[in-house]
Order: structure tokens, then C-alpha cells, then sequence
């Protein structure tokens, strides 16, 4: 028997690889099918195959191996990954050539990986070992290469590979055809796709989107703590199982569920403000519309308009903190966002690493904590940290932050679900509320930051100004902020650079 597990690289390399949200929507929904391609395809060759999610017996697993009416079944699938149980390596070898071939045709572009080793029938060894080479294999695949190119061809100049259909009167390459198509079934089915997408293609209207990229917190600690020193299969794979639907329930359906709430709210509350609807009166309801891009156990990554992205994100935030209680079970669950905000035309493949990077290396800062006992603390907490783009800049976040003088500048990233924090977002939103109500200008509020970013010294004068014009500010602020002259500072270039998108009134 082998102990197999199947994963897509490069994964968001394959979605954002062009800029148009119909071909992202598709690309998407092409990952989210490949567990089943694998098995129908598995079917196809003669494969006898089981996929199910009642109880593991793996006694029964291998009396049915050995009377060759099974030849391989699904254990579970979580992180992105299907774990996998054949009968024997032929049967392992004949799915993965009709697997392959199925993608190499049908999805071009995206690039299947797997592993396996023997069964001891020890499973936390067989696990362990499988866990080992799927690094290795990560570290040795090369990356996915685009089809060559002859002098004369026509290109694509998106993604660098050459014109193969026509479509419509329009070029395509096969990879965005691919994904085209699958991507135009997916907005006949959900008209937010269509509201983005309009969204990204007028122009000489305001434009300004966001990706969101949210992972949960300790996943990997909340697996050991599962499986404890268990070695039998069929405890272990239960467990497993078990995990990945609660986990699938709180991260993926339940922040879904709140995205979807959020929006509704969102319109009721904006529904009479002239800024957002029609000259007949209607909503305009591109400005509230939402998509998922990836949904896949604690990763999740959502596309919005930047005016709404934080309503959005703490609603998903809350939501995953929330599940344990609602639900009354043992698991903490919480999650981390980092936050792009983007003009439409620039690059989708570029926001979303910016985003990602505020994520793992933002937001997450808070929650990745040493002990004095040289052990990780497992802190459930929600942060958020964004990056706006002004200049099209990519890159590295922390080096664009540096070269831009910012890095110390910065009270990023922002706690969303405690109170008490230094950086709290409710304080930033008191912050805001205490300047409106003290009529400190917007115009104030950017130079603040402008001066702030210049240099502290030249904040700090700035700072006295705006006090001395406005009598009893400083202590409101210090008596209901709690912060001393650098954190309110950095709290008011942090409300500075998106003030108007998120707190100016419409």
C-alpha cells in the first residue's frame, strides 16, 4: 500500500496570472475541481475508487485491497492537500498518468505535484515521512514554464505565451481560454464576478480594489495537539477528517456566511446616500460586491472594493474568532488578514503578494510569540495589516516600506479582536470619531502624516500645532487612547493614508 498526498503548486502564480477577474474566477474554480478530476479521472482508466466521510476502518481498507475491489480512497483533504490511500503502486501510477494528462490538456498552466511512501501502518511515521518528502519535492520541482515562443508568433503580453485560439474576435493563449471559460460559466452564476469585473474595466470612475489574504492561526500546533502520540490509522484519519470539516466550517463557511452579511448591511446602510446609488435612486450594486478567490480550509483570499474592505475583513475576522463559541467546541480558532489596496489596472499578481506578504509578515508578527520557556505561545488573536498602493511599486513589502522611510513610521499592523491592545482598530476608529468631533480638517489629518513621514521631529511640531488650534484635544485623545506622542503618531499616519477611503464622511 502507499500513503500518497496530492498537491497544486504555484497556485496563485496560475490565478493571477492575468488581469482579468473573469480568467481569475476561473482559474480559481479550476483548483477547486481538481480533487474531483483526479478521481473521475481515476474512474474513467477503471480505477475503483471511494471517497467518503463516514467512519475510517482500516481493517476494512485493506480486506478490500486485498480483494481487489478497491484500489484507492480518499483520507481527507485539507490545506490545499488530498490525501490519498492506494492499493498498490501500479494503481498510483495509472491515476497519476490520467491525472496528468487530463490537466496538461484541459487546464494548461496548472502544475499537480505528489508524494508517497510505503504503509508500516504506523501513522504518524507514515505522515511524517510523507511531510518530509513533499518539502523535498517542493524544493527540487522547477517551476511551471511557459510554452515556447517562435520569432513570428503572436504573444500575449499578460502572460508571455502565445496566441492559440480566437475567441469571440478576441486572442487568446490556451492556459487563458482554459481558464475563460470556466471562469464565464462561473459569472452566469454569480453576478458579483460581472460587478468586479466592471468594476476593473471602466474607466473615469473611481477604481480602487482590494485583495484580501486571511490564514488561520496555529493550525499546525492544533494538529499535534489532535493526534497527541496516537499511531493507529484509523484514530488518526477520523481525526483528521473530523478536524477538516470544522475546520472547513469555520474559516470557509462561516466567514463566507459573514462576507455575505456584511455586504447586505452594507447597502442597507449606504442605500439613501446620493454617493451610492443611481439618478434614479437605485443602489449601485458594484460598489458592494465581494468574490472569493481561494476558500480553501484556513486560507482564504477575497477581492472587494477598497471603500469596504475593512467591513469585510472584520466580518470574516469575527466570524472564524466567533465559530468556537457559537458552536461550543474545543478548538480556538482565529485568523490573521493582510490587506492590498490597488487602482483595477494594476497588477492582480503583484496586490496579491503585497498582500500576503502583510499577512505573513504584518499581521502575523503579533501572534508568532517566543515564551520565556523558548516555546511559541499560542496567541488566537485577530490582526490586520494593509499596504496601499500610490506609486505601482512592487516587490518585497518590508523593503518597499524601507526605501520609502515608513518601516518605523508604521503602527501596522492593527489588533481587530481584542479591545485592549495598544494598537486596537476600535481605538483607531475612537481616534477618528475624537478628530471629526473636534473639527480637526482632513487637510490637517494629511499633513500630519505628510510631516510624519518627513520626519518624527517634524510630526511632533506639527502635532503641537493641531493641538494648540484646538483647545482640549490633547486630552481627550490621552484620556481615552491611552497612547504617549509616538503611538498616536504612528495611529494618525496609519488614519492618514486611508482616511478617506474608510472614515471620511460621504
Amino acid at each position: 500500500m502507499l500513503l500518497s498526498q496530492y498537491s497544486i503548486r504555484s497556485k496563485q502564480d496560475y490565478i493571477y496570472k492575468t488581469n482579468r477577474i473573469v480568467e481569475i474566477m476561473g482559474a480559481s474554480e479550476n483548483i477547486t475541481r481538481a480533487w474531483d478530476v483526479l478521481f473521475e479521472q481515476a474512474k474513467k482508466i477503471g480505477l475503483k475508487t471511494c471517497r467518503t466521510n463516514e467512519e475510517f476502518k482500516f481493517a476494512n481498507i485493506i480486506s478490500n485491497f486485498d480483494n481487489e475491489t478497491l484500489d484507492m480512497v480518499e483520507l481527507f483533504i485539507g490545506g490545499g492537500n488530498d490525501t490519498v490511500l492506494f492499493r498498490n503502486r501500479e494503481c498510483f501510477e495509472k491515476a497519476n498518468k490520467a491525472f496528468s494528462f487530463y490537466l496538461l490538456k484541459t487546464y494548461p498552466g496548472m502544475i499537480p505535484m505528489v508524494v508517497c511512501n510505503e504503509v508500516t501502518g504506523n501513522y504518524r511515521d507514515d505522515y511524517s515521512k510523507l511531510m518530509i518528502k513533499s518539502d523535498e519535492e517542493k524544493n527540487r520541482m522547477l517551476p511551471g514554464t511557459d510554452q515556447f515562443i517562435l520569432p513570428f508568433s503572436m504573444m500575449d503580453r499578460d502572460t508571455h505565451q502565445p496566441f492559440a485560439e480566437l475567441n469571440n474576435g478576441e486572442r487568446y493563449s490556451r492556459e487563458s481560454l482554459s481558464k475563460r471559460i470556466v471562469g464565464i460559466e462561473c459569472r452566469n452564476n454569480d453576478k458579483a464576478i460581472k460587478l468586479i469585473d466592471e468594476m476593473a474595466t471602466k474607466r473615469g470612475e473611481e477604481s480602487l480594489l482590494a485583495v484580501v489574504h486571511a490564514d488561520g492561526n496555529n493550525m499546525g500546533y492544533k494538529i499535534m495537539e489532535l493526534l497527541e502520540d496516537n499511531t493507529d490509522y484509523d484514530y488518526c484519519v477520523n481525526s483528521m477528517r473530523s478536524f477538516s470539516k470544522e475546520t472547513a466550517n469555520a474559516f470557509v463557511d462561516a466567514g463566507l456566511q459573514a462576507l455575505e452579511e456584511c455586504r447586505n448591511g452594507l447597502i442597507n446602510k449606504y442605500k439613501d446616500k446620493k454617493a451610492y446609488t443611481n439618478s434614479n435612486g437605485k443602489i449601485k450594486e458594484g460598489l458592494f460586491a465581494y468574490r472569493k478567490v481561494i476558500a480553501d480550509g484556513d486560507d482564504m483570499t477575497f477581492i472587494c472594493n477598497a471603500r469596504f474592505v475593512m467591513d469585510y475583513t472584520k466580518a470574516y475576522i469575527d466570524a472564524v474568532q466567533n465559530y468556537s463559541k457559537k458552536k461550543q467546541i474545543k478548538w480556538k480558532y482565529s485568523s490573521c488578514a493582510g490587506i492590498c489596496i490597488f487602482h483595477s489596472h494594476y497588477s492582480f499578481a503583484k496586490a496579491y503578494q503585497l498582500a500576503e506578504q502583510a499577512c505573513d509578515d504584518g499581521a502575523k508578527s503579533s501572534v508568532h510569540i517566543i515564551g520565556e520557556d523558548g516555546k511559541a505561545k499560542q496567541i488566537e488573536e485577530g490582526w490586520v495589516d494593509y499596504h496601499y498602493i500610490h506609486n505601482g511599486m512592487g516587490g518585497n513589502l518590508d523593503l518597499i516600506r524601507e526605501n520609502q522611510g515608513t518601516a518605523s513610521k508604521l503602527a501596522r499592523p492593527w489588533c481587530l479582536t481584542e479591545n485592549d491592545k495598544t494598537y486596537s482598530y476600535n481605538k483607531l476608529e475612537k481616534l477618528a470619531v475624537i478628530l471629526r468631533d473636534n473639527n480637526v480638517t482632513r487637510t490637517d489629518i494629511k499633513t500630519l502624516g505628510m510631516d510624519w513621514e518627513d520626519s518624527k521631529e517634524t510630526g511632533y511640531i506639527s502635532l503641537k500645532r493641531v493641538f494648540g488650534h484646538h483647545k482640549g484635544l490633547n486630552d481627550e485623545i490621552r484620556s481615552k487612547l491611552k497612547w504617549d506622542e509616538e503611538s498616536l503618531m504612528k495611529a494618525i499616519y496609519d488614519l492618514s493614508e486611508i482616511y478617506d477611503l474608510w472614515f471620511a464622511e460621504v
